[in-house]
């Protein structure tokens, strides 16, 4: 009599545990489409005051030829991957170039971007959306490596 007991109590155990399951995969599911919706929807146009991103590693040239050369570079600078940069004008003209600020830097050594210089950014070298899959990957390598 007891076993028949002990059968029914882990019968019922079993089934409370699985819609954790379905529930988990259902909440994943609900916070990954606005990262999904957000990662592909358009750029949209720059607008001067935008903070936008760097989509790789380029190298930008720097709007005052003076202020290389008093800090050991030359008239370039290297700009990293998602670093934030804020828009400061636009040349209507051309629509080829923008002036911009870097503001998300964290190196400040030869031959890296400082902060608070202006540099000239062309359209290709920036997005107005961050590369979340990117931030995501560098997290994870981050963690798994003990960083």
């Amino acid at each position: 009599m007891m076993n028949a007991d002990r059968s029914t109590e882990d019968d019922t155990a079993g089934l409370s545990r699985t819609p954790l399951i379905p529930i988990g995969l259902a909440i994943i599911t609900v916070l990954m489409v606005p990262v999904f919706l957000y990662s592909v929807g358009p750029n949209g146009p720059f607008k001067v005051g935008d903070v936008v991103f760097a989509t790789d590693r380029h190298r930008v040239k720097f709007l005052d030829p003076n202020i290389p050369k008093t800090q050991g570079y030359q008239d370039f600078c290297i700009l990293e991957s998602r670093v934030q940069l804020v828009v400061q004008k636009i040349d209507t003209m051309s629509g080829n170039s923008m002036l911009a600020e870097p503001i998300g830097v964290e190196r400040i050594d030869v031959p890296y971007c400082p902060p608070r210089t202006s540099v000239l950014l062309q359209p290709y070298q920036a997005t107005l959306k961050a590369d979340i899959w990117g931030g995501l990957r560098d997290s994870l390598s981050n963690v798994v490596s003990g960083r």
